[in-house]
């Protein structure tokens, strides 16, 4: 088991449900380290070798960039998140499979519903960059779309639902100054 609670105050909030229809999506992920023993396909761990100022830079990446939304990507794996993300914004997504930056060591099924040890995913408009993130590596690889769910994009341009629908069921967040 575990918990966390964080207390803060900051003047400028990142929303998960800040997305819209247009804006790209970017992944941020430290693609070091390896599987977790006993957990090959579901744990990727890159935090237990990183320094301190490491895990900052790479942790304070959201708050840097300051995008239109975000979110760390979960238990859910890459894909499961970015649905919640789109779910939360009112929204569909595609997730572009080839951009998606993974580990040489993971298969692209591994890596999109695995729990990766730092990984965020942002959206924001077109053009608009992801602050440096030390070690992580930065790349978008996708874009918010109408409707819901989320949809992989394949080399060849084919598109194959992941998640043919809501994920947590929540519907779409009440996200001050963005407009539906």
């Amino acid at each position: 088991s575990l918990s966390v609670t964080a207390l803060g105050r900051t003047d400028r909030p990142v929303p998960a449900g800040g997305g819209r229809p247009g804006q790209h999506v970017s992944l941020t992920a430290d693609l070091g380290g390896g599987w977790r023993r006993g957990h090959t396909g579901r744990q990727w761990d890159s935090t237990s070798t990183r320094t301190t100022a490491e895990l900052q830079l790479m942790g304070s990446v959201v708050a840097r960039t300051a995008p239109a939304a975000a979110k760390d990507v979960s238990m859910a794996g890459l894909v499961g998140t970015l649905g919640m993300l789109a779910e939360a914004s009112g929204c569909g997504a595609v997730l572009d499979v080839a951009a998606v930056p993974r580990p040489p060591a993971a298969s692209v099924g591994d890596w999109a519903t695995c729990f990766p040890g730092t990984a965020f995913l942002t959206t924001d408009a077109p053009g608009r960059a992801v602050a440096p993130a030390g070690p992580a590596t930065s790349a978008v690889c996708g874009e918010l779309v109408a409707g819901s769910g989320v949809q992989l994009r394949w080399p060849d341009g084919s598109l194959t639902p992941a998640v043919p629908g809501p994920v947590t069921g929540l519907g779409c967040a009440d996200t001050p100054g963005v407009t539906r």
